[in-house]
């Protein structure tokens, strides 16, 4: 992601992560951009505490705000990776599970806007596209109108949901 991008410094995703190492990539990169931020706020109001009042500052104030800014960067490290990495795993875990097991995902792409993923998929020599905006799972043919949508959340329905999509595809 580039620092310029307003999604970036709200922590929303924008990209499919194709490996750990890519998220953990962003998810510091935000982490230390907004620890930045902050420091730079807080040293402002240090140095002008020390200019209006001539005190000097502590070392007990400055453990604490160092203890702060780590904390501050592990938990925004944290919500970026839960909001972009482990939501993603979850969702591509639960639409695996819905696939059959012959098929064959040759692409997969995320679009930030309607925050929907795009799976391109191969089973039986046919050519499937699957959208997933989650909870609802979308599959169609190329060339064909889609399955209607499917909650891939429900334990209720998975069994349904399978046979649905298996079928669909055969």
């Amino acid at each position: 992601m580039k620092l310029t991008d307003k999604r970036f410094w709200f922590g929303t995703k924008t990209t499919y992560y194709t490996s750990f190492i890519f998220a953990l990539k962003d998810a510091l990169r935000f982490s230390i951009s907004w620890v930045l931020a902050i420091c730079i706020m807080l040293f402002s109001i240090c140095l002008f505490i020390q200019m209006n009042n001539g005190d000097t500052i502590s070392g007990q104030v400055i453990t604490f705000g160092l203890l702060f800014i780590l904390i501050l960067f592990v938990v925004s490290n944290g919500m970026f990776l839960y909001d972009n990495w482990l939501k993603q795993c979850y969702v591509m875990r639960k639409t695996k599970k819905l696939l059959p097991d012959s098929c064959v995902i040759l692409n997969t792409t995320y679009d930030g806007i309607n925050k929907q993923y795009q799976i391109m998929l191969d089973y039986s020599g046919k050519q499937f596209v699957a959208t997933v905006n989650f909870p609802f799972f979308y599959i169609r043919e190329k060339g064909t109108r889609a399955l209607g949508a499917l909650n891939i959340n429900s334990r209720k329905f998975f069994a349904k949901n399978k046979s649905a999509i298996v079928n669909y595809m055969s």
